[in-house]
């Protein structure tokens, strides 16, 4: 049974190796133009919940979403997808804020 363990050991060490050898080889520094004009990293996904109110019905409803976030501009989309009502399908991510020309018009609108 010992013999077995050992080889087994041994066996797993050389698979382990290229990766050591990988992950220890030396990295070139990254330039100035590299850094400022890289897209690697930019962009996060998560997951999560937000909360819309039905004014017809009056309730809140509390639903769960896979979110978009652009780490440059901070900008955060939504990710939809549905059938609309021409029955053809629709995946896209939608802004969770209100364009300042959409907001300028409630604000107006809630004047009133």
């Amino acid at each position: 049974m010992k013999k077995y363990s050992v080889k087994l050991v041994a066996f797993f060490i050389s698979l382990s190796l290229p990766f050591v050898a990988l992950a220890s080889s030396p990295q070139k520094p990254a330039s100035k133009d590299n850094l400022c004009c890289s897209e690697s990293g930019r962009y996060e996904l998560f997951q999560g919940s937000y909360t819309t109110f039905d004014l017809k019905r009056k309730e809140t409803y509390v639903s769960q979403a896979v979110f978009l976030l652009d780490t440059q501009t901070g900008e955060v989309k939504r990710y939809v997808n549905k059938v609309d009502e021409n029955g053809r399908y629709i995946e896209t991510w939608l802004p969770t804020d209100l364009p300042l020309v959409e907001k300028r018009k409630v604000s107006q609108e809630g004047n009133k």
